[in-house]
């Protein structure tokens, strides 16, 4: 029987990309993703969500602790931080240790209406209905339960 490798000619067909091609996909890859990734992984909005979360856990940790102590604790918002108080002014202990529970925002985080102080009744009333925004973000307080969201 005779070998069928031999009936046909022998080509040598190089197969793959030439260096040139290598080169311009690579800078038409670098070029797309460098215009396309900020848009992707802009930070603002992660800020403000990671902000509007933070002083949402303020805000119920808030009433939970004005429930427990009988009234008398106060959220205090200003355009640079929020502080959780007592009526009388001295700091309370945050969720995670720290006294005074106050975190600061980020510099390009917008909150609004600033300055804004909100009492909790022991009930876990607010004195009043809020709505705070934080930059994207909008946070409602119920005047007449305290529910946060």
């Amino acid at each position: 029987m005779a070998c069928i490798c031999n009936h046909f000619p022998s080509s040598k067909k190089y197969v793959g990309f030439t260096l040139v091609e290598l080169i311009v996909v690579i800078l038409l890859t670098a070029i797309l993703s460098i215009s396309i990734a900020p848009r992707f992984f802009a930070v603002s909005a992660y800020e403000d969500r990671k902000t509007a979360d933070e002083l949402l856990a303020a805000l119920r940790h808030s009433q939970q602790m004005a429930m427990t102590r009988g009234g008398g604790i106060q959220l205090l918002l200003t355009a640079t931080n929020f502080t959780v108080q007592t009526s009388a002014g001295s700091g309370l202990r945050s969720p995670d240790g720290r006294i005074p529970y106050s975190k600061p925002f980020p510099t390009n985080v917008v909150v609004t209406p600033v300055p804004t102080t909100i009492s909790y009744d022991r009930l876990g009333r607010p004195d009043a209905g809020y709505s705070i925004s934080v930059g994207a973000q909008t946070i409602t307080v119920e005047a007449e339960t305290g529910y946060a969201h």
